[in-house]
């Protein structure tokens, strides 16, 4: 039986969490979908403001990512609701391990991969985050 989608108005009236469409996306990364993802979208007042999830990229890595307009910051309760939710979609999906890049330009972007159960780790060089299941 199908689930059915997640809603959620994370904790403002003004802003809102739902199943991410092919639209929502294409429009925040300015072009079409280069791998199949599961995703979310947060919108303020009918508007997107930022798409966040899990992008299944053909080496069988389950990446993380989030693409956000600017501003987004300010609505950090909402943002950290919004990652606990996909977590926990991602423990119900059967996924063993996700791997993420931290946003240099985020200053609290590491601080939030930790909370959300990621570890730094180093590959090829280059530091890189990875949340494995138990």
């Amino acid at each position: 039986p199908r689930r059915k989608p997640v809603e959620n108005s994370l904790g403002r009236p003004d802003v809102r969490l739902r199943p991410a469409t092919k639209a929502d996306i294409e429009s925040m990364i300015n072009g079409p979908l280069p791998w199949r993802v599961r995703a979310w979208t947060i919108e303020r007042d009918g508007e997107v403001i930022g798409v966040g999830g899990f992008a299944h990229q053909p080496n069988d890595v389950i990446a993380a990512f989030l693409v956000k307009k600017p501003g987004l910051e300010k609505y950090a309760v909402s943002l950290h609701r919004g990652g606990m939710l996909a977590m926990r979609e991602a423990v119900r999906a059967g996924y063993r391990r996700i791997v993420a890049l931290a946003d240099e330009n985020t200053e609290a972007a590491e601080r939030w991969l930790k909370r959300f159960g990621f570890k730094q780790v180093n590959i090829d060089g280059k530091d890189a985050w990875v949340w494995e299941r138990a």
